[in-house]
C-alpha cells in the first residue's frame, strides 16, 4: 500500500472512530448530568429494549451508521468549503507527505519550442512547453533514527491549467521524442532518492498560441480514486481547493 493509500484509510477509519467515541463518551456524561443515576438506569433499561426488541436491531444499527456517515460527509464538505486555492512562485516547492518523510517539487525552468527530436521530427500542434520539475527529499523532514535508505516517490500525476481554466495533459508524442533525444538519461519521477538528494524530470505538454497565465498542477492520487475522495483535507477530496506551481511570464 502506498503512503497516501495508508493515510487515506488510517485517517478515515480514526476520524469514524473518534467521531463514534466522543459521541458516545459524550452522550453518557450529559445523561449522568441531566437524569442522575437512578433516573439513567432506568433510562438504560428502556433503551436496552429498543434496541434489542420491536423495530429490529439490523435496522436500528442501519440508522446509526447513517448518521455517522451523514456527519462524516458534512465534516468532509465543511473542509473543503474552507480551503484555499494556492499559486506558488516558480521555484517554491510543494510538499507532499510520504510515510516517514517529505517529497518536495519545484518548477526550475520552461522552455518553448515548434519541434523536438534528435532531428527536430517531431512538431507540436500548437507549441511544446517543456518543463523541467524537480524532486527532492527533503532530509529536515525525518526522524532521527530513519537512516539513509532510498524512498522511491509514490506516482504523481502533472496537469497544466490555463487562465481560463482549461487542463492539458502531457503530450504522448512529444514526450516520446524528447526521452529519445536525451538518450536514455531522462529521469522518471518514480526514481528512488536518498535524504538529501533531487533530480529533475522534463515533462512535454503541447499548448494552443491563447494559452495564458500557466500553472502545473502536481497531483498524488489515491488507488482506487475514490478513496482520496472521501478523505477528509486532502488535496483530491470533493470541493478541495489545489496548490499549484506557476510556470512564471
Amino acid at each position: 500500500m502506498e503512503a497516501k493509500q495508508f493515510l487515506a484509510v488510517f485517517g478515515a477509519l480514526a476520524f469514524l472512530g473518534t467521531f463514534a467515541l466522543v459521541a458516545v463518551t459524550g452522550g453518557a456524561y450529559l445523561a449522568v448530568k441531566i437524569l442522575g443515576e437512578q433516573r439513567l438506569s432506568r433510562w438504560t433499561g428502556l433503551a436496552s429494549g429498543w434496541l434489542f426488541g420491536g423495530w429490529g436491531l439490523s435496522r436500528k444499527l442501519a440508522l446509526a451508521l447513517i448518521a455517522v456517515a451523514a456527519g462524516y460527509g458534512a465534516t468532509l464538505v465543511g473542509a473543503s468549503t474552507v480551503s484555499h486555492n494556492y499559486d506558488l512562485a516558480p521555484g517554491q516547492e510543494k510538499y507532499f507527505c510520504e510515510i516517514d518523510c517529505h517529497i518536495a517539487y519545484s518548477i526550475v525552468s520552461v522552455e518553448k519550442t515548434k519541434a523536438l527530436g534528435a532531428a527536430a521530427t517531431q512538431t507540436a500542434s500548437g507549441t511544446f512547453y517543456v518543463i523541467s520539475l524537480r524532486t527532492r527529499f527533503d532530509e529536515h523532514t525525518i526522524s532521527p533514527t530513519r537512516g539513509d535508505a532510498p524512498l522511491q516517490p509514490s506516482p504523481r500525476t502533472v496537469t497544466l491549467v490555463d487562465n481560463q481554466g482549461r487542463e492539458y495533459f502531457l503530450s504522448d508524442s512529444g514526450q516520446e521524442a524528447l526521452e529519445n533525444s536525451l538518450a536514455g538519461h531522462w529521469i522518471p519521477m518514480t526514481r528512488p532518492l536518498r535524504p538529501g538528494e533531487s533530480y529533475t524530470t522534463q515533462l512535454v505538454f503541447d499548448l494552443p498560441a491563447d494559452a495564458r497565465g500557466l500553472k502545473l498542477l502536481v497531483a498524488s492520487p489515491s488507488n482506487p480514486a475514490w478513496l482520496g475522495r472521501i478523505v477528509i483535507g486532502d488535496e483530491d477530496s470533493v470541493l478541495h481547493k489545489k496548490v499549484y506551481l506557476q510556470l512564471g511570464s
